[in-house]
């Protein structure tokens, strides 16, 4: 990830728990206030949440953390009708649910939508860093706010270039997207970029993709080596033109063909030419034949 969009990302966040620092701090929530208690049953997921995967180790961990010296950020969230809306701290209140808290420390600020998108990728960045996928699906929500790209790139404080990589993700093939869905680190933005290039310039790469991301989720093939990867002949056995047809006869009667495909010998003979007994013995050769063979 680059310097710059993890410091720009993460200004958002420093700002945030300053604030829970100087804030002053009550049992209930009213407007003079930003500090509170909340009810976990009072606060709905994130619409926004850019990470796809969560540690059950990472959560279990924190949580023996929180019951041995408390929380030391609370958790960001904004008010949604007399329901609050989670902005960042998804770890933290799984934590507290496997605590069976019946509450969380809560700092409620007043956010729209594109903020809201924005604060979750930033606290995301700052605490733990995010695959460049997972990046580029919290971008993805952002672009609501910023439709134009260069206004995107400068609210992020990020080469236009740079931004392209992460929006490369979204013209991979859907096979692609559903394996990085689950496995979100799987390659980063360059890869990705690299990929679309690869498949604009040579629309067969696109078979060798699945064999590519095979081989590096197996580390047998480096990120950057993965253009020329796809750009070289595919190294599956491709299928042949099926071979002429044998036509099988009776006098001047077709009663079926032996045909050769790329992975069967097939023989197709009519029930009339080949009744019952016939076809036993028919049957009772190719055991012999492919015994010999065994």
């Amino acid at each position: 990830m680059s310097k710059s969009i993890k410091a720009q990302l993460a200004q958002q966040a420093a700002a945030n728990i300053q604030q829970h620092r100087d804030a002053d701090y009550a049992e209930e929530f009213d407007a003079g206030r930003q500090h509170t208690k909340i009810r976990l049953d009072r606060i709905d997921p994130s619409p926004f949440q850019p990470r796809l995967t969560f540690s059950e180790e990472t959560i279990r961990d924190l949580a023996e953390s929180i019951a041995a010296i408390g929380l030391t950020q609370p958790v960001t969230v904004r008010a949604t009708g007399d329901r609050f809306q989670l902005i960042a701290g998804e770890r933290r209140l799984r934590a507290h649910r496997l605590l069976n808290r019946p509450t969380i420390e809560a700092l409620v600020v007043d956010v729209d939508d594109g903020q809201s998108a924005a604060m979750a990728l930033s606290e995301n960045i700052d605490r733990s860093d995010l695959s460049d996928f997972e990046i580029a699906e919290g971008m993805r929500l952002l672009e609501a706010r910023f439709p134009k790209r260069a206004h995107l790139a400068k609210a992020l404080n990020l080469a236009r270039s740079e931004l392209y990589r992460y929006l490369a993700f979204r013209d991979l093939p859907d096979t692609a997207i559903e394996r990085l869905r689950s496995k979100p680190d799987l390659i980063g933005r360059r890869a990705a970029s690299d990929i679309v290039q690869a498949l604009r310039e040579t629309p067969d790469a696109a078979t060798r993709l699945d064999e590519a991301l095979d081989l590096i989720q197996a580390g047998k093939l480096e990120q950057g080596r993965l253009a020329a990867f796809l750009q070289q002949p595919s190294t599956k056995p491709t299928s042949k033109a099926a071979a002429k047809p044998i036509i099988l006869t009776q006098g001047k009667v077709r009663i079926g063909t032996i045909a050769r495909t790329p992975t069967d010998l097939v023989i197709k003979v009519s029930h009339e030419a080949l009744p019952e007994e016939k076809a036993e013995r028919l049957h009772k050769f190719l055991r012999e034949l492919l015994e010999e063979g065994a």
